[in-house]
Parts: C-alpha cells; structure tokens; sequence
C-alpha cells in the first residue's frame, strides 16, 4: 500500500486519506461501490474490520472516519450495511417477539442511536413506521443526520438529550423503545433513571427492547476487554486486570471510563428490578419465532449466520458445527442478551 502522511491523493481510481494513525486506500469498483482497507500504523491498536466493500459516497466514508476514527471505519459502516450484522441481530431480537406487522404505524424511539447504524436499519426495514433516535453526543448525531440524508429517510426524526440522564422533551408517548447496545454505556446511576423515563413515556401494551447489551452472567466479558471470567470480580480487581490484560488499548483508563464504554453489562434480573419500581407491572416476554425457545436462542441464531458469513472452507464448517451443538444443548446463557418487556395495562 502507498504510505502518504500530508494530503489526498488519487491515483488509478484509488484515493489515499490522510490520517495519523493509519494509511487509508479507497478503490473505486465500479460506479456504485468502493473497497475500503485500512492499515493501522501501531499493529497493536484493536481494529474489529480492516475492510470493507461499501456504497456510501466518499464525503460520507470521510464523515465515519472523522467521527469513529481509522481503527473502527469499516466496522462503523458494515454496522449499517451488512445484513448479518446489526441487522440480523435487530430482526431477530425485535421480530421474534412481535410480528413485524404489528409494528406498521406505531412510533419506535431508538434511544441512544449513536451514529446512526442501527436507526438506519430501522428506518430500511420498517419503512411504516415511525422512528425517533434520540443520542447525546452532537458529533454523532451529525453523522446519524448525514446518514439518513444519503439514504432519505421520511419516516425518521432525529432528536438530542439535553443530559447523559433526561430525555428531550419532544418525547412523546411511543409503542416500542430500543436500546440497542446501548444500555451497558449506561453509568449506575443513569440506569434506573433514564429506563424510569423511558417507561413513562411507552403506551400500555408497549414493548421495551433490550438487545446487544453484554450478559455479565457470561463467562466472557467480550464487549469491553475480552477477557474471560472479569464479569464476576469486584471494580478493585476488574479495573487492574482489563489495563493490563486486554488487547484493546486500555492502559492508563479509569473505571469510570471503562464503564462508560461498557465494561458492566447486564442481567434480566437487574433491569426487571429497576421497572418494577415503576407504577405499571412489567412482563418479560418468551421468544415466539419458529426454532426460539430461549431469549438466549436469539443471539446464537443470528451469531451463527453472522460467523458463518465470516469463515470459509474448514473454518466454517467448524464455526457451523459449534453454534449447532451449542443451541441444541440449549444453554440458558449467551454473550449478549436479547430482552423484550411488555408494559402491562393492568
């Protein structure tokens, strides 16, 4: 690859982009597409995607890199593009409890929309209805914006917290909430706080979707730091080992940063603690989609596909025999949960 460090620059239907801490290639495929690679100069830095084949025009590619930085572009844009990624975790966590029809004309609030990958996937396959993504941080709301603008969104209405711990008073009431990995980015003492809010604001009968938020009764903690059995020890114990330990460039970060980007993920038990506190019952709901028994069905369903989409030849067939034997021992628990809860009328 071409290093370059000052301006950019094309040169037979590639552009470099300039950046610091990587040499960024984009090569035009054709009129519709471009390949995206990214080399890291410190090799050590945690990048989840090095590539990626994308649609998005050039001055939107620039827009992720500026927000999310080198080491997370492709991983930012696949989020949006890909259909085994976020997307299939979204249908299955939303549609194997509520019909997808029955969500034609209702209004959803993607809480915490981030950049806007998720909120775009919703706004694409729930074309009836009616989405309001709320996020804090300007920066990626800008780009959420930019986002739905490229893709033209009508049925879409982007919103901004006036605080880590309110919602924007233009909140209405609404059928169904998300909180797509989001929730472990949650302080303590936002969490009871802000699910409190968004439970005052879902109709009777509506639905609260937790999904993509760690399960720290997984052995793993694999969102944060990756290493094993760091969700069952003490704050005094934890912090030390994921500076020192974990791969991804945590050295030198306090535990409250290290909570900010999702070290303590959460249970059922503790979330369904916090609504209970509230004045209507909520009811944690069973999976009803064909082949899911479990709530912890949904995420080995839609990781298998994803890792099968990953792996070729031999390692497939391995990933393939691994994801069956685990579902059809049927354990209880998955990296990630998928929860649904309904706001009993009564």
């Amino acid at each position: 690859m071409r290093r370059f460090t000052n301006q950019f620059t094309i040169h037979e239907m590639n552009t470099l982009l300039p950046h610091d801490d990587a040499f960024i290639r984009i090569e035009e495929i054709n009129s519709g597409s471009r390949r995206i690679q990214v080399e890291m100069k410190d090799l050590s830095i945690f990048s989840p995607r090095r590539q990626w084949i994308t649609r998005y025009p050039l001055d939107l590619i620039e827009a992720v890199l500026k927000v999310k930085g080198p080491a997370y572009l492709c991983d930012e844009i696949a989020r949006d593009e890909d259909p085994t990624y976020v997307e299939s975790d979204i249908r299955a966590s939303l549609f194997s409890y509520v019909p997808k029809s029955h969500m034609d004309g209702k209004r959803l609030l993607d809480f915490g929309c981030g950049a806007g990958a998720s909120t775009m996937i919703m706004s694409r396959i729930l074309p009836n209805c009616h989405v309001y993504a709320v996020e804090l941080e300007e920066r990626s709301l800008a780009l959420a914006r930019r986002r739905a603008a490229y893709y033209h969104c009508e049925n879409l209405v982007m919103l901004r917290s006036p605080a880590p711990d309110r919602l924007p008073d233009q909140i209405q009431q609404v059928d169904y909430i998300l909180l797509s990995a989001v929730y472990e980015h949650l302080l303590p003492n936002e969490r009871q706080s802000l699910l409190l809010q968004m439970w005052q604001h879902l109709a009777p009968e509506g639905i609260l979707f937790i999904n993509q938020t760690p399960d720290r009764r997984f052995p793993v903690e694999t969102h944060t730091t990756g290493l094993p059995f760091i969700n069952y020890l003490p704050k005094f114990i934890a912090g030390p080992l994921a500076r020192t330990f974990s791969k991804r460039g945590l050295h030198g970060a306090s535990w409250a940063s290290l909570l900010r980007q999702g070290i303590r993920g959460a249970t059922p038990t503790e979330i369904m603690r916090f609504l209970f506190d509230s004045d209507s019952s909520p009811v944690l709901l069973s999976p009803a989609a064909e082949g899911v028994q479990r709530q912890s069905d949904i995420w080995y369903r839609s990781a298998r596909v994803r890792l099968s989409e990953r792996y070729t030849g031999l390692q497939k067939q391995i990933v393939l025999a691994l994801m069956s034997c685990i579902t059809l021992s049927g354990v209880p628990v998955a990296p990630y949960i998928s929860l649904a809860i309904r706001k009993s009328s009564t």
